[in-house]
């Protein structure tokens, strides 16, 4: 009967160690599938940093563009009000020297009738003139002939 008690302590011994090997088997599965939900949830992390940075990279990207384009046109509409301006400015002067032309062309038109005026009275004069030398040649021609 010992030898039976021994065979069946070994048996129990036999099922009591294969229990704990099954249990740690499971216990180890249990770990392998939560090391790789772990590891499958470190790359989805990974993944969306890369993504991140990514996206992070482009928005850099775009507001040095933005910032760029600012810059640019804040420049060009300063050099639009400088150039409105400066045209303002050049429209001025040439109102003022139009002014000043049409001043000068209303003085040209009086002196230009007055100068008419003293011509009509010249040649008036030298009609009258003509007229008398005429006569004086007539009377000369008579004299002459008499």
């Amino acid at each position: 009967m010992k030898q039976s008690l021994i065979t069946v302590i070994n048996a129990i011994g036999c099922v009591v160690l294969l229990g704990i090997i099954v249990a740690q088997w499971v216990q180890n599965e249990e770990q392998r599938k939560s090391f790789r939900e772990l590891q499958s949830d470190r790359q989805e992390i990974i993944e969306a940093r890369d993504e991140a940075e990514k996206n992070i990279t482009s928005l850099e990207t775009d507001i040095a563009d933005l910032k760029a384009s600012l810059e640019a046109t804040q420049k060009a509409a300063e050099e639009a009000t400088l150039a409105g301006k400066t045209q303002q400015d050049q429209l001025q002067l040439v109102g003022t020297e139009r002014d000043a032309l049409r001043l000068q062309v209303s003085e040209w038109e009086a002196a230009i009738k007055l100068r008419d005026t003293a011509l009509a009275e010249q040649n008036a004069t030298l009609v009258a003139l003509r007229k008398r030398l005429d006569e004086a040649i007539v009377e000369l021609k008579k004299a002459g002939a008499k």
